[in-house]
This record gives C-alpha cells, sequence and structure tokens, in this order.
C-alpha cells in the first residue's frame, strides 16, 4: 500500500475465544480471527500498521441486567437488593481486571497503545481512582462510551477525571453516536461535550466515529473548539463497496470537502475492527482514504501523522 498506518480506535480481546464470541463472524475458521495479542502483531505488519490503540469498553449495565434476570421470580427486595450490591462490585472488578491486561499487553508489546474504560456510572466517585490506578500501569488515555455507560459527558464523577487528563496529556476518546441508551436517552450527542470542551481547553479529545450520520454537527463543534478536539473516521465512508450502516454515514464524495472544512490535521485514521458482520481490515479501511483526491501529504497525515502528533510517537 505504501503508507504507515497508526489506527487510534480498535478493540482487542484477549484471545481467539473470546474474540469469537465478542466479533464472531459467521463461516471464519479460526485463522482468519486477528485481534487478540498473540495474532495482531504479524497482521500488522502485513499491512504496514506501527501501531494500534486498543479502546477498552464492556457493556457492564447490559450484563448485570441479564444476572439480574436470572434471580428467581419470588425474589425479595431485599435479596435483589443483595444481588445488585453484588453484581456492582463483579461489574467494577471485571472492568479493572480488563483495564489490567490492556495495560499489560502494552508492556509486552509496545505497539499496542492501552486506552482504558472509565465509566462514571459503575465506578461512583472513584472513577477517578481508577484512572490514577491505570495510569500507574502504564494506560495512555481513556475511553468513554456515555451511551453504554448512562450518563452526560459532564456527569459530576467524570469532572476529576478529564482534569487529571488534562494535566498528565492523557487522550480521551468518546463514541459520539446518537445510540439510545435503554432508558431512551441519547446520552453522547456531539453537542452534549460542548459543557466538557469549554471546560477543559488543554483536553486532548477524540470524538469518534466522525463519518457517521451526526457528522455535520461535529463540523459545527470542529469551529468553535480548534485546539482540543480531534476526530476519528472509525466506521469509514459509504461508497458503492461499503452500505450506510452502524457507524458509517458520510458519503465518500464528500469526504474530502468535510475533512477540509474541519482541517485535515484533526482527523485520525480509526478502523472499530474487527467488529462487523464481515470484519473489519485495517488495510481496506485505510484504503478509503488513499483512493480519494487528498494530496500526498493529507494521505500520509490522516493515516499517520496526526496520531503521531496525538500521541505523541
Amino acid at each position: 500500500m505504501g503508507y504507515e498506518i497508526i489506527d487510534v480506535h480498535l478493540h482487542l480481546c484477549r484471545d481467539t475465544m473470546q474474540e469469537k464470541l465478542v466479533f464472531a463472524k459467521r463461516g471464519w475458521p479460526d485463522e482468519w480471527y486477528w485481534g487478540s495479542p498473540d495474532k495482531i502483531g504479524p497482521y500488522m505488519d502485513e499491512r504496514g500498521v506501527s501501531h494500534v490503540v486498543t479502546v477498552n469498553i464492556m457493556d457492564t449495565g447490559r450484563m448485570t441486567v441479564a444476572r439480574m434476570a436470572r434471580l428467581p421470580k419470588d425474589a425479595s427486595a431485599t435479596e435483589r437488593e443483595q444481588a445488585q450490591v453484588r453484581l456492582s462490585k463483579e461489574m467494577q472488578e471485571r472492568v479493572c481486571s480488563f483495564n489490567d491486561w490492556a495495560c499489560a499487553t502494552h508492556k509486552s508489546n509496545p505497539r499496542i497503545i492501552p486506552y482504558v474504560m472509565i465509566d462514571p456510572v459503575l465506578f461512583g466517585d472513584q472513577a477517578v481512582a481508577e484512572l490514577d490506578r491505570c495510569i500507574g500501569l502504564g494506560a495512555w488515555g481513556i475511553k468513554v462510551h456515555p451511551s453504554i455507560c448512562g450518563h452526560m459527558p459532564n456527569h459530576p464523577n467524570m469532572l476529576p477525571v478529564y482534569e487529571l487528563c488534562q494535566e498528565r496529556g492523557l487522550g480521551v476518546l468518546s463514541d459520539t453516536t446518537p445510540r439510545a441508551n435503554p432508558d431512551g436517552m441519547r446520552y453522547g450527542l456531539p453537542a452534549n461535550w460542548t459543557p466538557v470542551l469549554a471546560t477543559f481547553p488543554r483536553l486532548k479529545f477524540i470524538m469518534a466515529h466522525f463519518c457517521d450520520e451526526l457528522w455535520d454537527e461535529r463540523i459545527e463543534l470542529a469551529g468553535k473548539f480548534k485546539d482540543n478536539l480531534w476526530f476519528d473516521m472509525s466506521g469509514g465512508l459509504v461508497d458503492e463497496y461499503h452500505p450506510p450502516e452502524g457507524h458509517r454515514g458520510m458519503p465518500a464524495t464528500q469526504a474530502v470537502r468535510v475533512f477540509r472544512k474541519v482541517g485535515v490535521d484533526r482527523m485520525l485514521f480509526g478502523s472499530d475492527g474487527p467488529g462487523g458482520g464481515h470484519g473489519v481490515d485495517i488495510r481496506e479501511a485505510a484504503s478509503q482514504i488513499t483512493a480519494l483526491d487528498f494530496t500526498e501529504d493529507e494521505k500520509h497525515a490522516i493515516l499517520n501523522g496526526n496520531a503521531k502528533r496525538f500521541l505523541g510517537l
């Protein structure tokens, strides 16, 4: 392909067995799965990928609801309350273990950069303590998902988290799609991040999935916050081979114009792999950029140069 690639947005699993559960692809043999530390090194080498950022997310709310549903129908209110407390502690431990694993993976392979999960609802006022713990383990940034975790971006428990990230120069990456929480709330909308961006002018914030159906709102925010707002294009563009779905809503024919309007120097490449029904190949995702009428300098900036500046590589 001829371009170095840095993928700032993908989701690694512990091993192929877990990947088959989380990102199952019908008919795929085990050797086709690549989203685990033991396989991603050769996969990256074959595709010219120098670094990837693994972003931790776990839908503990949905998991808790499923576990609570298994309680006997005649369980008392006290029993349900006790079960809820136990599950909350268990989910905290699972997230902590997941964050530990991501940081340990980086120590084993420095090309894998860990962004740990921070959930202000699950961890309460200990969210910043979890971040501080993970910084000690080598975390480079955090992954936030308001719609999955069920909170507004400026949740009180997140404010000290952003403050610490700003102070230490850590990145913050968040999903900002219109996905509704089970309670019907659309917490992660782009505009909902306005108070955070206004309060933390030196925050290194990546608004993920720039090209989904709300890309027009992200353009407006880009004009207001020129110093602390970046974007990744994970999910990709709509073209003859990639129909609109999930995080993909922007026509490829508009990408050059829109990226330049925002500022090509603020656009980061991300694949969101290895998800998707047919899998996301990093090189194929990157080819959507190289096929467009960007200048060579712009292509290099999107695929690697901007990420080097953002990550400090």
